[in-house]
């Protein structure tokens, strides 16, 4: 039985999908032989597009088959609504095929086609093939040469379990902008560099949208786990922009591109821990940033400047690249590596300005998939120990980013894989080039909600009939209607909060006066560190970012976005170096001010610190008839441990 046990175990963690893998954990499907799923074959899959450095006029193309496929070839023309006919099309040979071994031992190859003198601002239909087996028809757009007026997608790390957790986020970014014009990935996609199941599963998670949007990514650490060099896979099934700097190790992976106004700009930041990765990169970025007629700048790469998690502190990138992203006002600077998420400035750029706004750069953190770190105390945190602020924090939550580019306008959204919103702020822009970013409300639609680009629209304060306009006096929900019972200020309305200086049995926030105006319940008072309490509360303004602290200290939990009735529901994590003993669960409204609260008693962790503390869990529950399976795997699976413990 331990002999049979040990060797289950084995072949779960070869096959990189069981016990020592398996990120979510609970939901994973039973395991299968990963080397019989990815085969590929005369047909194409891994349909992907990547920009080229003008995209108004050029697009790249890769996709993979078997060795079998002799002539691979792009297809395309201008869209239209009858069936396409052989005759309609251009057709254009690949220009590079690449034949590679998998890990599993089969052979593939990779093809790359570049098209170049399309018409700008053009929807066109490609297919690719050997011209007789044919993906199916998509879309793409060039770029106009307008400014904004499109929108784009932000991913963390995707990194585990791609296929069952991180498809979540990667799917309902595309819900939530369908039209979006491309997907810029922070790093990390995969876990194992040249697992060819794991990319496998990365393609299969995103669905069609690799197909119909450009790709933009950097190479994260993992991208070079374990073997210390680039995947294969990178350059074989990405087609990036050759213009970066004059170091073979980094074609491909530092590269910039164009976009409707946007320069996007990305680093290696694997190679910028040492020289002389670190001097190119730092010369060839701020060449790229002089040169730059672009009105929006947003420069992406894995390690972030401010770390959000495990005592973290790239001080050698910060050092060298901060200065120059202040200098040059870059406008959004995207990372991952944390598997949290934060989000903030320099406090220097904070002087003058008014309140929840600054003036520079956004530095933005976030994860995508299911792996999950534990944020770094504010205290000890080194956007604080670095003259930065980090304004919001939130953990052991999937996300994504949309981002919704106009002339004069970006607006950022960060919402988690059910799309609640987490946090939203807008980056504004005069001609003259001065900018102010603000904490801002959901818009109702961007440029990529529909085929034809809608932008949000400000609500007109003159249409009588426009049910949003909260000046409306024929709108039920107008907070100024004396007759509207729902008015939280309508003097009439019992339900309306007393003034505590006229009623003083109205409770307060202690030390503050303020009325506490909000309420919570939480589905225990009693949890062992280390445990999770979901909470319930309401008496919050809609849509307002909310708190939630474990106090005395106090230590922050998360920070969620009220729903549009003002409540929020949130399960937390209570860390587990917390000491035994009363706490209690705050909840606070950034906006409004109101504050819940609710005591909790802490006991002792149950159990010692395993894969759950760094955002890795063991797949399905362990049975008495496990253990045979843990003491003759232990070494296997401790090693296992040890890797997901240090490995980011």
């Amino acid at each position: 039985m331990a002999a049979g046990c040990l060797t289950a175990a084995m072949g779960l963690v070869l096959l990189g999908g069981g016990v020592a893998a398996a990120a979510g954990g609970g939901g994973a499907p039973p395991a299968v032989d990963a080397g019989t799923v990815y085969v590929p074959t005369v047909a194409p899959d891994r349909v992907t597009l990547t920009p080229t450095a003008d995209p108004s006029t050029g697009q790249s193309f890769t996709w993979r088959t078997s060795t079998a496929v002799t002539t691979p070839r792009v297809q395309y023309t201008a869209t239209r609504t009858a069936p396409i006919a052989e005759g309609d099309t251009t057709t254009v040979d690949a220009q590079q095929s690449q034949t590679t071994a998998s890990n599993f031992g089969y052979s593939m190859q990779h093809h790359t086609a570049t098209v170049e003198g399309l018409e700008a601002g053009t929807t066109y239909v490609y297919r690719v093939g050997d011209g007789e087996t044919w993906s199916e028809w998509y879309e793409f757009t060039t770029a106009s040469d307008e400014v904004g007026g499109f929108s784009f997608i932000v991913q963390g790390d995707t990194q585990n379990d791609n296929k069952a957790y991180a498809s979540r986020a990667l799917r309902a970014a595309t819900e939530a902008r369908p039209y979006a014009r491309m997907t810029v990935h922070v790093g990390d996609l995969i876990d194992t560099d040249n697992a060819d199941n794991e990319w496998g599963e990365w393609h299969l998670a995103a669905g069609f949208a690799n197909a119909t949007g450009n790709q933009i990514a950097a190479a994260g650490n993992h991208e070079y786990y374990p073997s210390n060099s680039l995947s294969t896979h990178w350059r074989t099934q990405f087609e990036f922009p050759l213009n970066g700097p004059d170091d073979a190790r980094m074609a491909e992976t530092v590269y910039f591109t164009d976009y409707q106004g946007v320069r996007f700009i990305t680093l290696d930041t694997n190679l910028a821990f040492s020289e002389p990765g670190l001097t190119t990169q730092t010369a060839w970025l701020e060449s790229v940033l002089e040169d730059n007629p672009n009105q929006w700048t947003v420069v992406n790469f894995h390690h972030p400047l401010f770390s959000v998690t495990s005592g973290r502190d790239n001080a050698t990138i910060r050092n060298a690249w901060l200065p120059i992203l202040e200098e040059h006002d870059v406008d959004l600077v995207v990372q991952g590596h944390d598997h949290a998420y934060g989000r903030g400035n320099l406090v220097a750029n904070e002087a003058g300005m008014g309140e929840g706004e600054h003036e520079g750069p956004v530095y933005l953190v976030s994860v995508a998939g299911p792996k999950m770190y534990v944020p770094d105390a504010p205290e000890t945190s080194n956007w604080t120990t670095s003259g930065a602020n980090q304004r919001v924090v939130a953990r052991d939550v999937q996300l994504f980013q949309t981002v919704d580019v106009l002339e004069g306008e970006m607006h950022v959204e960060s919402r988690t894989v059910d799309g609640a919103l987490l946090d939203s702020f807008t980056i504004e822009k005069d001609a003259d080039g001065e900018k102010v970013v603000s904490d801002a409300e959901a818009w109702a639609a961007g440029p990529g909600s529909t085929r034809d680009g809608l932008a949000a629209a400000p609500v007109d304060p003159t249409d009588p009939t426009d049910p949003t306009d909260p000046t409306d006096p024929t709108d039920p929900t107008d907070p100024t209607d004396p007759t509207d019972p729902t008015d939280p200020t309508d003097p009439t309305d019992p339900t309306t909060p007393v003034d505590p200086g006229t009623n003083p049995t109205t409770p307060t926030t202690p030390g503050t006066g303020a009325p506490q105006n909000a309420t919570v319940g939480a589905s225990t008072d009693r949890v062992a560190a280390g445990g999770e309490v979901r909470l319930t509360a309401r008496g919050f303004d809609a849509g307002e970012q909310v708190r939630i602290e474990l106090h005395s200290d106090p230590v922050r939990l998360a920070t969620v976005a009220a729903d549009a009735q003002g409540s929020v529901v949130a399960t937390v994590t209570i860390p587990r170096d917390t000491t035994p003993g009363a706490h209690t669960l705050v909840l606070t409204g950034l906006s409004s001010g109101a504050v819940a609260e609710t005591p909790l008693i802490v006991t002792a962790a149950a159990s010692p610190a395993g894969l759950a503390d760094t955002g890795a869990q063991i797949a399905g529950a362990i049975g008495a008839g496990a253990v045979l399976l843990l003491a003759g795997g232990g070494a296997l699976v401790a090693r296992s441990r040890r890797r997901i413990a240090t490995e980011a």
